[in-house]
């Protein structure tokens, strides 16, 4: 459904014979109109007078057109003032909430999280799965088929560096810190294990058998590191489920070569001109691609990117293109799938590791949530489709980067240092809560204990959720208790508690909610926010950051707090008015939660 606000650009575009954005409508204090649209740089294009061009303008614009605009006047300096007939546009939001647009034949797979198993999330991660998660649900509300993947690392260095440790050190872990969830006692055995390596002289080359033997398949080493990828999986993903984080599909990267896709995409891409077999250096006998073209990569060590070494292996990046263009189905091969878990959500999550044939890919979108640290091997993908003649797709390949979680003093999370514990993701989530709950108890007194808990984890998921989501992708983030569980200020519990105010306010009046009168400025402003959330939402999904509509909840949040405080609903003087406030308060616990849930939080009815 098309906003009234998108209905007024598309009008005086028409009118005046030039694109004007939604966003170039601009929302002044509701006593001078409900939208404006300035002509002045149109008019200093055309080198026109603003206020006759505005004139103009006003005059030609069909008010059916534009749903709920009652009139359009003009203001100086040159002006498009629309006035909405606020009791019918209350009421169509009221009817019409939540509101979605219409759905899309396309489908956007969001790939986030991908951790290596080796250890919990801790904070650095969780951003990384609460912003993939929170991109999938504006995705899913601009009306794509969404599909949520999540990259495991289960090769390379630091696996085989748990496998060995647990082979051999092992016995280091006291009987209490095995009793822990799988990914904390393994995460402390990979510390163990790297502290161990630095230590002994020969420790590397330990690991080195260890990669070769998990490499030649079928042997104690291949098995027993399987067994703790999935171990530590498990573990991570009730930290992602507490989080309201879910999947679609687990990606082993082992798998990227045992479906024969890593081969396929290669045998593509050696016949590229920019790809050839290095004659000399330490590089000698690996294939690259050229990458000297691209000068948003900045200054290049190398004019190449190796994708295949001199013995056959594959690097992360060329797997990782044969991914992206298996996202996009651009190849033949596909998966054996199976499912992994099934998740509170209802849904099951299946993994690349079984034997059925099952649809997944086949994307006209692809966004890669992950750090801003891999730009590097991101542009790399985006070329490397390029190169092969996939324009479109390589226009439709997003990186949606983003910056570090840093422990206090800007000390970067390290699974090696193991200065995570403590402050990994469950270990917040359970702070959170319990700083939460003494709050919810002493609020609360008469709630049942089970209630009181329930409310807290609420409250938790809502703190940890929104602190991660309030700052913008390209902000670096200092994470701290005492603001993401600020009760008063700019958190997820103020959310919460506003939502839970609407809703004791219904809890209370009987009056059939109806916009009759809208008057004050206090409640247009609520008004016009409320039919706001579209715009907001898909300007989001189009920036592929769901801070803006974390600013729109805020916002949204202190509108309706004035309300709260400016206009009784319980107490209004006429029927009319009373009903009118009902109306108003039901549609905005509708539009806020639909709000929260694009964030990922559930909101409660009790505070």
């Amino acid at each position: 459904m098309k906003s009234t606000k998108d209905e007024i650009a598309q009008e005086v575009s028409d009118k005046l014979g030039s694109t004007v954005d939604v966003h170039d409508i601009e929302t002044p204090p509701v006593h001078h109109a409900a939208y404006a649209y300035p002509v002045m740089q149109e008019a200093s294009d055309r080198d026109r007078d603003p206020m006759r061009l505005a004139k103009e303008t006003a005059s030609g614009l069909d008010l059916s057109n534009m749903s709920h605009v009652e009139s359009v006047s003009t203001a100086p300096p040159g002006y498009l003032n629309f006035e909405l007939d606020w009791s019918s546009y209350g009421n169509r939001l009221l009817q019409q909430a939540p509101i979605a647009p219409e759905e899309k034949d396309a489908k956007v797979v969001v790939e986030h999280t991908s951790p290596n198993p080796n250890k919990p999330l801790h904070m650095g991660t969780m951003r990384c799965a609460v912003l993939g998660d929170s991109i999938a649900r504006l995705a899913d509300y601009s009306g794509f088929d969404v599909e949520v993947q999540n990259f495991m690392n289960d090769l390379g260095r630091q696996i085989a560096k748990v496998t060995y440790g647990y082979d051999h050190l092992r016995s280091q872990l006291s009987e209490e810190e095995l009793q822990q969830k799988d990914d904390f006692w393994i995460g402390l055995l990979y510390s163990k294990t790297g502290n161990y390596i630095e230590q002994n002289p020969n420790g590397e080359d330990k690991v080195d058998h260890y990669i070769q033997q998990i490499e030649a398949g079928d042997t104690h080493e291949a098995e027993l590191k399987d067994e703790l990828v999935s171990k530590a999986l498990k573990g991570q993903l009730q930290t992602a489920y507490r989080s309201n984080t879910f999947y679609g599909l687990l990606v082993f990267e082992r798998s990227i070569v045992e479906s024969g896709m890593f081969e396929e995409a290669m045998e593509k891409i050696r016949t590229l001109d920019r790809v050839y077999e290095v004659e000399e250096g330490e590089d000698e006998g690996c294939v690259v691609i050229d990458i000297s073209d691209q000068n948003q990569l900045g200054n290049l060590q190398k004019p190449y990117k190796v994708l295949q070494r001199s013995d056959g292996t594959a690097v992360y990046t060329a797997k990782d293109i044969a991914l992206t263009m298996w996202k996009f189905g651009l190849l033949d091969s596909e998966f054996q799938c199976g499912v992994f878990d099934q998740q509170p959500n209802g849904e099951a999550v299946w993994t690349t590791d079984g034997d059925t044939e099952r649809q997944f890919g086949n994307a006209s979108e692809v966004i890669n949530v992950v750090g801003t640290r891999q730009s590097y091997p991101m542009h790399v993908i985006e070329a490397s489709l390029n190169a092969l003649g996939y324009e479109e797709e390589a226009e439709s390949f997003h990186h949606a980067g983003f910056k570090f979680v840093y422990l206090p003093g800007k000390v970067s999370y390290s699974g090696r240092e193991g200065n995570w514990v403590g402050k990994h993701g469950d270990a917040v989530l359970d702070k959170c809560r319990e700083l939460a709950l003494e709050e919810v108890q002493g609020r609360h007194e008469n709630l049942e204990p089970d209630a009181q808990e329930e409310i807290a984890e609420k409250v938790a998921v809502a703190a940890v959720r929104y602190f991660l989501l309030r700052f913008s992708r390209d902000s670096d983030i200092d994470f701290s208790f005492e603001k993401a569980l600020d009760w008063q200020g700019d958190s997820g519990p103020y959310l919460l508690y506003t939502a839970a105010r609407a809703h004791g306010i219904l809890d209370k009046v009987d009056a059939k909610p109806e916009f009759s009168s809208v008057e004050t400025d206090v409640e247009k402003e609520l008004v016009r926010q409320l039919g706001e959330l579209q715009t907001i939402a898909e300007s989001a999904y189009e920036a592929r950051d769901p801070v803006k509509v974390a600013q729109y909840a805020k916002r949204l949040a202190e509108n309706f707090n004035t309300f709260y405080h400016d206009c009784p609903v319980k107490g209004a003087g006429t029927h009319e008015v009373k009903s009118s406030r009902i109306a108003l308060t039901k549609t905005y616990t509708q539009v806020f939660g639909q709000a929260l849930g694009m964030l990922g939080i559930e909101t409660t009815q009790k505070m």
